[in-house]
Parts: C-alpha cells; structure tokens; sequence
C-alpha cells in the first residue's frame, strides 16, 4: 500500500473551485511528523520569494539534530521549475539511528521563513523508522493522465492534468517528471511531483507552480519515480497530453 503522507496545495483545486495560490515560503518532501527510513533523502522547496534563499543553500552546510546525535547534510541542486519554485536536495553524511526525533535546523540557515506544510512555529522534524529502505519501489499501475482541468480566478488561470498511477512502496514516493512540447525547437521543463493517494498534479496555479501548461497545447513527460531513501522505480513509457483549455464561456 502506498504511503505518501505529503502535502500538496495543487489538491485544493481538485476539491474546491477557489484558486488560491501556495503562499512564500518551503515545503519538505517527505513531509514534517512522518515516519522515515534512517536513510532518508530530504527534498527542500523554495515558492515565490523563498526560491532564491534555498538555491543559495546549495553548498552550504545543514544539520539534523536528534536527542545524543546529529547528522550532517550535504547540499545539491535538484530542480528549477520555470514559475517561481526551486527544489534542492539534502543527503544524509550517515544514518540516522533508529526510533529517534530528528529536527531539521532550517532556523539556523533561513530564519524567519515558513514551512508551508509544517506546523506554524515549530522547526520541522521526523521519526527515523527502524532501519533503512533499500527496496525500490514497484509499479502497480504506471502513470496516466485520467483528466484536465482549468480554475480561474482574480490572480488568473490555474492548470493542472490529473496523472493516475499506483507503487508497491510503504515510504513517501515522488516522481521526476521531464516535459517536453510535441515541436522542436524548444527546451524540455523538469521538475518534482508529490504522490498523494496514487495521484499527481501536474500543471501550474494562477501565481505560479511546477510546470507551465500552455492552452490546449500537445506534450510528452518522461516521468521516473524514486521513494524517501532515493531508490528508483523501473522505468516506464512516456506520456502524452494535451494540456486542458481555458477557452470557452
């Protein structure tokens, strides 16, 4: 059964014709208060005004700190979304030891800047789980877009395609999706997705967002999949969309 206990503003337009927009600020694959694999690879996300500060971490060094034992991350450059996100990772310098709290000391490097899908006020943190995952996950059903849909509102259009799949994995999964318009001539887009409930939105919102879709335009993804310790899924076949259209009443 797939587990992936991350939080995705996207979800809202699935559920609620508002088209509010994810405020300034990160968000951290998996996310805060989960249970993790002691070798968990954590995915830092900067929106809006935050992008810059997290690309600027790039290099730096960052911590875990956990009860007798902290853990040194090292930080890589991950993705650039082309409206206004950035996604960086941080790898562990060794495991975490089982059956611990470990707080990620992102006040000591961002201070002031919220974690959007955290608990307001309180530095994030994890549970290490009993050992590390070593297993990649397993396809069940391989990723295809089910549906598209397109909210306006007063900060303008947001559009998404509905992509439906299913893993074999207990960790929190993602997928790297690589995306490409059916003509030559213009530069592939690449960026992370959240699995939640054996779905992913891909698309933008009104201010912003992972990938920008243009009006009932034709596009191939190349999507690859991996879990919270990295491990890749078996690769799968492309998949071709065409981006839902705002036109009409």
């Amino acid at each position: 059964m797939l587990r992936a206990c991350v939080f995705i503003a996207v979800l809202l337009y699935a559920a609620s014709a508002s088209a509010q927009c994810t405020g300034d600020g990160v968000q951290l694959y998996p996310a805060p208060g989960g249970i993790v694999p002691t070798n968990m690879r954590l995915l830092l996300e900067g929106v809006g005004t935050a992008r810059s500060p997290v690309l600027g971490l790039v290099g730096k060094p960052l911590r875990l700190e956990a009860d007798g034992h902290d853990v040194k991350l090292k930080v890589i450059k991950g993705w650039e979304s082309t409206l206004g996100r950035a996604v960086i990772i941080l790898k562990l310098a060794e495991p975490m030891q089982p059956d611990k709290r470990y707080l990620l000391r992102l006040d000591e490097v961002l201070p002031g800047v919220p974690v959007l899908n955290g608990r307001p006020g309180v530095q994030p943190s994890w549970l290490s789980g009993k050992g590390p995952d070593v297993k990649a996950p397993k396809w069940v059903k391989k990723p295809a877009v089910s549906e598209g849909f397109v909210r306006r509102s007063p900060q303008g259009i947001a559009r998404f395609v509905k992509l439906n799949l299913a893993m074999r994995e207990e960790s929190p999964a993602f997928l790297v999706v690589k995306l490409a318009p059916r003509r030559l001539g213009v530069s592939p887009q690449q960026y992370l997705l959240p699995i939640q409930s054996n779905t992913a939105y891909l698309g933008h919102e009104a201010c912003g967002g992972a990938f920008a879709l243009e009006d009932g335009r034709s596009y191939r993804a190349r999507i690859e999949a991996f879990d919270a310790a990295g491990n890749l899924a078996p690769s799968t076949p492309p998949v071709d969309f065409e981006a839902p259209s705002a036109q009409g009443p």
